[in-house]
């Protein structure tokens, strides 16, 4: 995920008072972290643990410098973490195998490419699934419906759409399309969907090959560059998930790219479109391209200088299961890891649009975490860095590509990846 997702719900144990058999850390920050810690607590008072709470900051990549600082020292100030993704190529050392502690019906319920992204080259399983996502686009269906206009097939359509849409309005607060654009990992999870849906490559590839220097992936880019100004404003430069969605949810715009779990805030009782709104997936990149969502799991580990490894593993157990996510589901919007999930969720209709997102996943561009591993952040950096400045204007395409690439070669030689 990405800096919100993190920001929403911290499960991480540390500080506090000297720990005794029965004391847990648990820590819960900003949205959506009601239904964890509820639960939590539930299974805190049924084996007699006392859970003590820590308030985090809200942005993933200062939390992962967090975690390397104090795991590399072998603090036993952490028993659980809530990681992202991408982290377990830059963590995994130092998070306990759970496969030892879990039955095999227990790891193979879930989405079968989230624990192969959680299991090592020593087939060590490094963390238990907690929920999934992928980039989606909202729309206003509204508005859509209004000027005789279906959702948008390609990104192509979109900008047409929205400038239809915004001319006609004549509405000085609406805009066409807003998305996550300020310099962070959110913004390597948006290029890296107008790349793919455009066939341009992940990246680096499967292999470890540097791909990004390709003339789709430019395509994408300028595609992008081109809609600041136009159908974005020049703010989503600056934005995460959290402007992105107060701003949509306001009615200030036609369509939105975002994660699953923000569907819950633009449903809310106090949304000014709540009820207007529609879920499809992200546009193709022309009629041979692709619909294109960026992967974003979250799943919690166990540190391997935990105290009490055995506790923190009945607890991720517990706060990961079929009945556990199928909560986080209905009341919370966060789509399930587990598969079998989908087609009970479809039967409930506040939900049922969670059964076609099953296709969503199946179709979901991973970003190149396994194999750069611990040079992952360094190689995002440096993507996400050099978008922003093609965004902004600042560097010509082929030029800021060039450099990128001349870069992940110095990031490869040194990594070894």
């Amino acid at each position: 995920m990405t800096s919100v997702r993190l920001s929403i719900f911290m499960l991480l144990l540390l500080f506090g008072p000297p720990l005794s058999a029965t004391d847990i850390r648990f820590s819960c920050s900003l949205w959506g972290c009601q239904a964890f810690q509820e639960r939590a607590k539930i299974w805190a008072h049924e084996h007699g643990h006392r859970l003590i709470s820590y308030e985090v900051g809200r942005m993933a990549d200062n939390l992962l410098g967090f975690y390397r600082q104090f795991l590399s020292a072998q603090s036993q100030d952490f028993d659980i973490l809530l990681i992202d993704t991408i982290w377990p190529g830059v963590l995994g050392q130092h998070l306990v195998d759970l496969r030892p502690y879990l039955s095999s019906s227990t790891i193979e319920q879930h989405f079968k490419p989230i624990i192969d992204n959680l299991t090592d080259e020593s087939g060590h399983l490094v963390g238990l699934p907690l929920f999934t996502d992928a980039g989606l686009l909202y729309y206003r269906k509204d508005l859509l419906d209004k000027y005789g206009f279906a959702p948008p097939e390609t990104w192509a359509e979109l900008e047409h759409i929205a400038r239809v849409i915004v001319e006609r309005e004549a509405d000085p607060q609406l805009v066409g399309f807003l998305w996550q654009g300020s310099g962070y990992e959110g913004l390597t999870c948006n290029a890296l969907e107008w790349i793919d849906s455009y066939r341009g490559g992940t990246i680096i590839d499967a292999t470890g090959e540097i791909t990004i220097n390709n003339p789709q992936a430019r395509r994408a880019l300028a595609m992008a560059r081109d809609w600041i100004g136009t159908i974005s404003p020049r703010t989503v430069l600056t934005y995460s998930e959290i402007e992105t969605t107060q701003d949509f949810v306001a009615g200030h715009a036609i369509f939105m790219r975002n994660w699953m779990e923000y569907w819950k805030d633009v449903e809310a009782p106090d949304s000014a479109v709540k009820g207007r709104v529609g879920m499809v997936p992200l546009p193709k990149g022309g009629a041979d391209g692709k619909h294109s969502g960026t992967l974003g799991d979250m799943s919690l580990a166990v540190s391997r200088y935990s105290e009490h490894i055995p506790e923190a593993v009945q607890l991720i157990v517990y706060l990961t299961d079929q009945q556990a996510q199928h909560q986080y589901a209905t009341d919370y919007s966060f789509s399930p890891t587990i598969m079998d999930l989908y087609a009970v969720l479809s039967a409930i209709p506040e939900r049922s649009f969670m059964f076609a997102f099953k296709d969503v996943l199946l179709n979901g561009v991973a970003r190149p975490a396994t194999v750069t591993g611990i040079a992952y952040p360094k190689v995002s950096k440096k993507f996400y860095t050099t978008v922003h400045a093609i965004l902004s204007g600042e560097v010509a395409i082929d030029a800021a590509l060039n450099t990128l690439e001349a870069d992940l070669r110095l990031i490869h030689h040194r990594a070894n990846w």
